[in-house]
């Protein structure tokens, strides 16, 4: 027998589905959530692992506050990750200057996009890919390209002051 199929026969024997369960309802996970299934069946897949590799010979209630901990940990990384991503907008329509300005005053945005991609430098391409594209910050640009956050600012800041030449 597999090593998970271990773990997921613990979570069906005498209800250990409902640490799962606990975990949802100490994050505010509710029922109606359209989150809920998804993260439902990530932590027990997760409690499932974690039994798995958990070797200790403890008593049944230290292996569920173990367990609980566990899944409650994995689950709250996979929602921040969530709103991370969620959240992560950058504007070239900030302040450049000390000038407001913005795009959808008098040029639509495509075609916006397409004279700022052509009056860019390569580098500053790949800013405006990782960012609009794949939603990528700033530490995640710098690591993908091995530069600095320094760095990918000054590109940021270049496709900036294009976007406000083209205004």
């Amino acid at each position: 027998m597999n090593n998970l199929d271990v773990g997921f026969d613990f979570l069906m024997k005498q209800n250990h589905v409902g640490i799962v369960y606990g975990v949802l309802k100490r994050l505010n996970i509710r029922a109606d959530n359209p989150q809920f299934d998804d993260l439902k069946q990530e932590g027990f897949i997760h409690l499932a692992t974690k039994y798995s590799q958990y070797n200790e010979e403890l008593d049944d209630d230290r292996v569920c506050g173990y367990l609980f901990q566990a899944v409650y940990w994995y689950l709250l990384d996979v929602l921040r990750k969530q709103q991370r991503i969620k959240n992560h907008v950058i504007s070239v329509e900030s302040d450049v200057d000390g000038v407001d300005f913005s795009p959808h005053d008098e040029i639509d945005g495509i075609d916006l996009l397409n004279q700022l991609w052509l009056n860019c430098t390569t580098n500053q391409r790949k800013f405006l890919c990782c960012a609009y594209n794949d939603s990528m910050t700033v530490t995640d640009i710098a690591r993908k390209y091995h530069v600095s956050r320094k760095t990918v600012y000054q590109w940021k800041k270049g496709v900036q002051e294009e976007f406000y030449k083209l205004g």
